[in-house]
């Protein structure tokens, strides 16, 4: 008897639409190779740009994507502007430097299917958020913060933007 309840709710079991998080997709299948140009910079922290373009290409990678140097070359086209980007202290030590940094970043993404010339994805204000700590014994004067800090937000935001395009969540 419990056999047979077994045989007879696998069919729902395996049809409820049960899914991990981060397994699905929702672009089209046919979509395997994007072009993604550099991010345009329109905040006035040289190089932004840069960081931000080279994480999102890898976290594509990453996620199964290929990332191709040509639009002729791709089934869809990443577009992007990074339009705000501040680091704000908001941990001080007694002698004025930052110790703790509120990051705000906001952009402007949209992702094209080259084969029906479609938008798939679009965010006029993507706003990523996130704190960051200055590493070291000593604080970090907020305007000198490092390259390698900007890096690992560039990164977390990557991680961020991909799973929104990639997932639609």
């Amino acid at each position: 008897m419990k056999r047979f309840l077994f045989l007879a709710l696998l069919p729902w079991i395996a049809g409820c639409g049960y899914h991990l998080a981060g397994t699905g997709t929702t672009l089209p299948p046919y979509i395997k190779k994007i072009y993604i140009p550099p991010i345009k910079n329109m905040t006035p922290r040289a190089e932004v740009e840069s960081f931000f373009t080279a994480a999102i290409r890898e976290e594509m990678i990453r996620r199964g994507k290929k990332v191709v140097d040509r639009e002729e070359a791709a089934d869809a086209e990443l577009l992007g502007t990074i339009v705000a980007f501040r680091m704000v202290p908001v941990g001080i030590t007694t002698g004025g430097e930052g110790r703790r940094f509120s990051v705000i970043i906001t952009g402007r993404f949209y992702l094209k299917d080259l084969r029906t010339e479609r938008v798939i994805f679009q965010s006029s204000s993507y706003t990523f958020r996130d704190e960051y700590q200055a590493e070291g014994s000593r604080g970090v004067n907020f305007l000198s913060l490092q390259s390698d800090a900007i890096d690992r937000i560039a990164r977390e935001f990557a991680r961020s933007v991909v799973s929104t395009i990639l997932e639609g969540f």
